[in-house]
């Protein structure tokens, strides 16, 4: 045992160095491509909402001296209920087609990494091969 981990430890601390490099490559790029998207889309919802917050209460100020008041009310509780299910279900929508997940490529080489610690020694071929994320999910019971 000794033996291999002689073997293996330069292997094995550059592959660490390396896999510190491609999670600060990956986190990167995860950060860039979310960064644009997150303050347009805090502009396009600060804006949207006092848009219409000043339209409800343009709605409700005129129709305050009919008799259609409440039904006025009720038309805007229904409307945001049904704006509120449609944004629930686009959230839920997840990734879409053609965009790799972040840290796909971390993934790809940590499984790679240990088919090629498999090869060299036998003893890691009873390892799963299992990304560190999910191995450190499944040690916490989570």
């Amino acid at each position: 045992m000794l033996e291999a981990l002689e073997r293996l430890a330069p292997a094995v601390l550059r592959h660490l160095i390396a896999y510190g490099e491609l999670l600060c490559d990956e986190t990167g790029d995860a950060l860039r491509q979310s960064r644009r998207r997150v303050v347009g889309y805090g502009v396009a919802v600060g804006a949207g909402a006092l848009g219409i917050a000043l339209g409800c209460l343009w709605a409700i100020a005129a129709s305050w001296d009919g008799p259609n008041r409440l039904a006025v009310v009720g038309s805007l509780c229904a409307t945001f209920i049904g704006i509120a299910l449609v944004g629930a279900i686009y959230a839920r929508a997840g990734i879409p087609s053609g965009r790799t997940p972040p840290f796909e490529r971390l993934r790809a080489e940590w499984r790679a990494d240990l088919r090629e610690l498999a090869r060299l020694d036998p003893s890691f071929s009873a390892l799963p091969s299992q990304a560190p994320a999910s191995a450190a999910r499944s040690v916490r019971g989570n």
